[in-house]
């Protein structure tokens, strides 16, 4: 056998054929020796291998939960976001009867807690969290379901909405409660004095900021519940207003963990998918008029669910959005599990879980999908615990895709996530922002686990493991959501095109920095990528190197090609500069061609623009 000529991390080799898919309790790892792998092995599959890197990043906080919080066995998580601007994410543990800890990262693979600084220490009993820069102020905004302090019973009215403040003149960081002052402080009045779970932004009405909606467990009353974001009133106080049923989204007996906003359809509004227990999940088609239509019916699977966790992709790259959610597996018999919901050509969705084996989770909560070996096609990863009694522990999961999500092999014991714990909730970050995407899983009554994902050295990438990271900037056009939510990104290789939804990353009792990461194999080159604003307008930008992480600029107006911030004759030559070279900048109309339509759309932009 030649001698392998990059280094190879200590640990094992994850390759897509090394297991089958089980259920059963692991057995112990067999040792296989380098030189027993064929080179095509070597050659043809990422070495995807993960560290648990927990105690030296310095993340060993613990939570607790009060036996009068309702649902508490249930409860453990956190977030994952870049608070303070400095581009590395930090992490956020909700400690409930502890103090929660706000790890800042110190770009050196380790975390120091400013939580008591930041404000957000507590203690306050706590179930789930989620962030926004909901004010579109250019900070990460914290939205706690949480109920009084700690030192106290659980009781109603009292959300956490941590508005952002920014640094004051020495740099320090800070969060201020406006919960009450906004609106969004409890549920609706009669609900149990501990209840609300999971949480989700997104903006619905496409007015340019983003809308809460908040879950709750409870069948006896329509606990969950739309907020609407009204902006600042006029003593410039932020303002959010309950229009569940007028969204025609007041339901009782919906026992909700998690709600998420996405496009499913693609008519630019974002759907709203309830992932539920006891068979009470909901999907909602957004009716782009303020109100959404139950089509539960074609979502087939969710409705036998005990549901708890849910993320949304294109994970068999058909350029139709698809969804996994979380459920309960009992071996004994054996019962339920995962469900992958697959989306048809008439916007229906199938279940594929059993035939593509991703069925076989454990008592699942959390999940994330993700490109996590970079071979261009995504995996799951799945946070289990058992909660009889609140001390069931379950093995981490993580199914890696074998090719357009028609099978995946469990393989998380052979990329050294082997991992059992209490889990429950389950982010997503690139903690060294060295283009990888790393895990953290938030357990009940346990410290976390961060878990580095070591695809990628510091030194090189490999040959068939290239990679990209895209965050949106829409500060500049206020007809926008903060950080781009709503969009849809199209990003063409020359021998492949991939569609990146950007959503809020919700996860069960978390949710993830708001950005998209494609694995790209051994395309090096991107030849585009195309943004499909919410506002209709489209923006592209061409000739780009892979390896990377992107900030990509709505522009003022679309018609500002100059990006000087307004529309004027500037804008005019720049087009025609574009347009003599057949440029994809010039997409105006986002047809994926330069023709004589985005002549006539660019100039209905420009004259509208220019309009006295």
């Amino acid at each position: 056998m030649p001698a392998f000529r990059f280094p190879i991390p200590f640990g094992r080799l994850c390759s897509k054929d090394t297991r089958s898919t089980t259920s059963t309790p692991r057995t112990p790892l067999v040792l296989v020796s380098f030189a027993a792998l064929s080179p095509a092995t070597l050659a043809g599959e990422p070495l995807l291998h993960f560290s648990n890197q927990t105690v030296e990043a310095g993340l060993t906080a613990l939570n607790d939960y009060s036996p009068f919080q309702s649902y508490a066995a249930m409860a453990g998580g956190g977030v994952a976001e870049d608070f303070n601007n400095d581009g590395f994410d930090d992490i956020l543990l909700l400690g409930s009867l502890n103090p929660n800890a706000l790890y800042i990262n110190n770009q050196d693979g380790t975390f120091t807690d400013q939580a008591a600084e930041w404000g957000v220490a507590g203690p306050f009993h706590s179930y789930a969290a989620s962030t926004a820069d909901f004010n579109n102020d250019g900070y990460i905004d914290l939205f706690i379901t949480s109920f009084g302090p700690a030192t106290q019973l659980p009781r109603p009215g009292e959300f956490k909405l941590f508005m952002n403040n920014g640094p004051d003149k020495a740099g320090n960081w800070s969060f201020t409660d406006v919960a009450q002052s906004a609106g969004v402080n409890r549920l609706l009045v009669g609900v149990n004095n501990s209840e609300g779970t999971g949480s989700d932004w997104g903006d619905y009405d496409l007015d340019g900021d983003l809308d809460l909606f908040v879950t709750a467990l409870s069948p006896l009353v329509p606990g969950n519940r739309l907020f609407r974001n009204d902006g600042p009133d006029e003593t410039n106080t932020w303002r959010f207003t309950d229009v569940t049923a007028e969204a025609g989204l007041e339901e009782t007996n919906v026992r909700g963990f998690l709600p998420s906003f996405a496009d499913m359809n693609n008519d630019r509004y974002p759907e709203l998918i309830i992932i539920s227990d006891s068979g009470t999940s909901r999907y909602y088609t957004n009716n782009q008029d303020g109100t959404f239509t139950n089509t539960t019916s074609e979502a087939r699977g969710i409705e036998t669910i005990n549901g708890m966790g849910i993320d949304i992709a294109d994970i068999n790259n058909d350029f139709k959005l698809d969804f996994y959610a979380t459920n309960i597996r009992y071996n004994n018999p054996p019962i339920g599990g995962n469900v992958l919901l697959i989306q048809n050509s008439d916007g229906s969705f199938d279940d594929q879980g059993p035939s593509t084996g991703t069925h076989l989770g454990y008592w699942g909560w959390g999940a994330l999908i993700n490109d996590f070996d970079h071979d261009g096609h995504k995996d799951i990863l799945e946070n289990n615990g058992f909660t009889t009694g609140g001390f069931g522990n379950d093995p981490a999961t993580l199914f890696l895709n074998n090719g357009n999500a028609a099978s995946f092999t469990e393989s998380a014991e052979d990329c050294n996530i082997d991992y059992v714990a209490q889990g429950r909730g389950l982010v997503r970050l690139d903690a060294d922002n060295d283009g990888d995407m790393d895990a953290v899983l938030f357990n009940h009554k346990q410290p976390m686990a961060y878990f580095r994902n070591n695809l990628i050295s510091p030194e090189s990438t490999p040959d068939n493991a290239h990679w990209m990271r895209i965050k949106l900037d829409t500060s500049a056009r206020d007809t926008l959501a903060p950080q781009g939510i709503g969009a849809m990104i199209t990003l063409s290789t020359p021998t492949k095109d991939y569609l990146l939804p950007i959503h809020n990353s919700v996860s069960y009792c978390g949710s993830s920095a708001v950005e998209t990461h494609i694995g790209l194999a051994e395309e090096s080159q991107i030849v585009s990528i195309q943004v499909a604003w919410p506002d209709g307008s489209y923006s592209t930008w061409t000739d780009l190197e892979s390896d990377q992480i992107l900030t990509l600029s709505a522009s003022a107006h679309p018609a500002d090609y100059d990006r000087n911030g307004a529309v004027d004759s500037g804008d005019l030559f720049e087009f025609i500069s574009y347009l003599n070279t057949r440029d994809l900048t010039i997409d105006h109309n986002g047809d994926g061609r330069v023709d004589y339509f985005d002549i006539s759309a660019f100039i209905r932009d420009y004259r509208a623009a220019n309009k006295p």
